[in-house]
């Protein structure tokens, strides 16, 4: 007896501290030189410490620490059986065809003689359902599989009026979407390439909002949305990484493989998007709290757009919609089956956006940290009101105190949140509103404690280069780098 089961989710939808100062001492067995965009960058590892002289501490951010392990956020949602099989299954590797161990693993059924088979075969099915679908959802690089099919054999008992079957041999025969993929030498020979592509895309910034920000603008600026659904690859990491062309599964996934890489708590997310089949992602952020993030929709054909860039459930998200809140927009069904009896559970989400203001388009080297009331602009940005309503754009008011530079501040309400901002023009940690020589001079001042600046003000966030929590030799050496152009914390 064989069934089978297809993919129904076919979307159709319009989706560091680096270092080297020479004047200071650092060991070469701690850094390692690399190079991204002909820029040279040194970097590091938390552990790496400089000499107490220079004050150098350990890199510990203004994070609590807390990771969520995303690694298997929905295996961890399945049945003992189901974690079983899922294990089975990712370990045997891109292969066709798996005989099943069933030691540990009970799947029976009851009910009439014929029926307590076909009661035992739908729970089989249900388990293995369940199983492929967190592995979809757990590993982009499992973006090979369509689905599955299954034989078996077991034995029936009779007992107490109704028959069992147990099943005491299952054997799973996985699909090779062969829309994209020719063969399994195919999917081997786009998998390494996918290996070998994603661990050198680059990926700036210390702080989780800027690593997010580098990897939602690096997708929005290399794929090209596939509104034909003809191009090879679209609904996989291959056609996002590789080929450039995709739709919002190859989007989300992408995504996920690189906050994957990142260290940063992130999941795809499968359900309706206005209403259409759709893929997006959710990232939980240091304050703890989880946010929608739609690279697809954000990739417009004439800017990068931030509407949906760590949004709230109940954000209304500017250029798209002036009505809408976003949990009527991404509707999430957790079935990335439709023959599924069960769904997955997604975390809940923030009700605002991460930061209250919403990054306009063009913004390229502007953060937020939400936790500390920062904003944290660029050397090189000559304005930074660059928000807009969380919920409408009538309703939304700013005011800031200043021009913009590491003594401003900046006032955000959408009417009904009202927010304060420090704005700290990185590197500028004597407040001259440019970062130059000076800076690397107070700055060497503060590592020898002959100058204090005080913790929590505007200068020292923008002295605290690395964002560690402590103004150090390490933030010297960046600061160095950065004030001469070599150092670079974003994408653009």
């Amino acid at each position: 007896m064989k069934k089978s089961v297809g993919k129904v989710l076919s979307v159709i939808m319009a989706l560091c501290l680096f270092i080297t100062i020479f004047p200071l001492s650092v060991s070469a067995t701690d850094v390692e030189m690399t190079s991204v965009d002909s820029v040279a960058m040194i970097e590091f590892s938390p552990e790496t410490e400089l000499d107490a002289s220079l004050g150098g501490t350990m890199n510990n951010f203004y994070s609590d620490g807390t990771v969520i392990d995303t690694s298997k956020y929905f295996y961890n949602q399945l049945t003992s059986n189901q974690k079983s099989l899922y294990d089975q299954i990712w370990a045997a590797g891109p292969v066709q065809t798996i005989d099943i161990d069933l030691t540990g693993i009970s799947i029976t059924g009851t009910g009439t003689s014929s029926g307590s088979k076909t009661n035992a075969a739908n729970n089989a099915q249900q388990d293995v359902i369940m199983a492929v679908s967190a592995l979809n959802e757990d590993n982009p690089l499992f973006c090979w599989s369509s689905g599955f099919s299954f034989s078996y054999s077991g034995s029936r008992k009779y007992s107490g009026g109704s028959y069992t079957y147990t099943i005491t041999a299952l054997t799973i025969t996985m699909n090779i979407n062969t829309d994209h993929f020719a063969d399994f030498n195919d999917v081997q020979t786009k998998l390494q390439a996918v290996k070998e592509k994603y661990p050198t895309i680059p990926v700036y910034g210390i702080s989780r909002h800027e690593k997010l920000k580098s990897i939602h603008d690096y997708l929005a600026a290399n794929i090209t949305y596939d509104s034909t659904i003809s191009e090879p690859n679209i609904y996989d990491v291959y056609g996002a990484l590789i080929n450039g062309v995709c739709v919002c599964e190859g989007y989300s996934e992408a995504f996920k493989l690189l906050c994957d890489r990142e260290g940063i708590p992130c999941i795809t997310v499968v359900g309706t998007g206005n209403g259409g089949a759709h893929k997006w992602n959710m990232v939980q952020m240091d304050d703890g709290e989880w946010y929608t993030m739609d690279a697809t929709w954000d990739d417009q054909t004439n800017y990068i757009y931030y509407s949906y860039f760590l949004i709230g459930s109940d954000t209304i998200a500017p250029f798209f919609s002036s009505t809408d809140a976003d949990s009527a927009v991404h509707v999430a069904t957790g079935k990335v089956f439709s023959s599924a009896n069960i769904a997955f559970t997604y975390p809940t989400l923030s009700s605002d956006t991460y930061g209250v203001g919403i990054l306009r388009y063009g913004a390229t080297d502007v953060h937020f940290d939400t936790d500390r009331g920062v904003v944290m602009v660029g050397k090189d940005v000559s304005s930074y009101v660059i928000f807009i309503t969380n919920n409408s754009t009538s309703g939304f008011s700013r005011t800031r105190n200043g021009s913009g530079t590491t003594t401003s501040t900046l006032t955000v309400s959408d009417g009904t949140t009202t927010k304060d901002y420090l704005v700290a023009m990185r590197g500028d940690v004597d407040a001259s509103n440019s970062v130059n020589d000076t800076d690397y001079t107070v700055m060497s001042q503060v590592c020898a404690t002959t100058y204090a600046i005080e913790n929590g003000t505007a200068k020292f966030y923008a002295g605290d280069m690395d964002q560690d929590g402590a103004i150090d030799g390490f933030d010297a050496i960046a600061l160095d780098l950065y004030s001469e152009g070599s150092l670079l914390y974003h994408y653009s």
